[in-house]
């Protein structure tokens, strides 16, 4: 059987979010005929997830593996995922995020012109809508945008093109800063549809010590991509670095979640 799609999902403490996560995908809206798609689950934690998988509709696969490890980071898991995974496309989605009901076709549309596709990403509180980010120039996406606007975007790419991901935070950002980079150009983002990420009581943004873990992550690739003479990436992760440390400064009278203040310093910027 040829698997058309691999969507990508590590799982981490998940049980409580992953089936809304599923569920998303359940709920697509299809027009794509013999669209097949497996749907890699990636445990991290050890932990048995196989009886709160929901019954997925046609040609929607699960095959569920495990790292070499507990809690070994979201970059291993996704490299675990890539290896399994059969289809001539890869996308990723997380255990607590969702898609929009048109994301999957609109998605999978692009990538097969393009090699490479991108939406908007929408962050929730709950119900609470905090922010919409996507590219500065009607709606497309360069990877200058990824510096200047600090949040993740999740590609759906043809899997030749797919790089091993760091085992460092911030490890989608380098790959999403990566591919763009490869195709030199700016890339117009997928329309009327966005990638949904689920703030958690626990999410890394409000971990304490998270803006120290971020600014030596993107330390770590400012240096490697100087190393290998990308300097368009490098300029990224100096802006990202620059944008942090305002971060650190504006939540000492604020006490608030990251995506807190992209969101505020969206509309300050406006």
């Amino acid at each position: 059987m040829k698997i058309n799609l691999s969507i990508i999902i590590p799982v981490y403490n998940a049980k409580e979010t992953l089936v809304r996560s599923l569920d998303s995908i359940n709920n697509q809206i299809m027009t794509l005929k013999n669209l097949k798609v497996e749907i890699i689950i990636v445990v991290d934690d050890g932990k048995r997830y196989k009886n709160i998988i929901p019954t997925m509709k046609k040609n929607f696969y699960v095959k569920i593996i495990k790292t070499n490890g507990i809690r070994t980071g979201p970059g291993n898991a996704r490299n675990f995922g890539i290896k399994e995974a059969k289809g001539e496309f890869i996308g990723y989605l997380d255990a607590d995020d969702e898609w929009s009901e048109n994301y999957l076709k609109n998605m999978y549309k692009i990538v097969k012109k393009y090699g490479l596709a991108l939406s908007e990403t929408r962050v929730y509180n709950g119900n609470e809508l905090i922010g919409k980010f996507k590219g500065n120039n009607k709606n497309y996406l360069s990877l200058k945008d990824i510096g200047e606007i600090p949040c993740s975007f999740h590609p759906f790419v043809k899997k030749k093109n797919q790089i091993k991901f760091e085992n460092l935070s911030s490890q989608d950002v380098y790959n999403t800063a990566y591919l763009l980079n490869e195709k030199n150009k700016k890339l117009q983002m997928t329309k009327d549809v966005y990638y949904k990420i689920n703030m958690q009581t626990k999410s890394v943004t409000k971990e304490e010590g998270f803006s120290h873990k971020v600014n030596l992550a993107y330390k770590t690739y400012q240096i490697k991509s100087l190393k290998l003479r990308n300097i368009k990436i490098a300029r990224v992760f100096a802006i990202r670095r620059i944008i942090n440390k305002k971060f650190v400064e504006w939540n000492k009278n604020n006490n608030k979640s990251f995506y807190k203040f992209l969101s505020w310093r969206n509309n300050y910027n406006e």
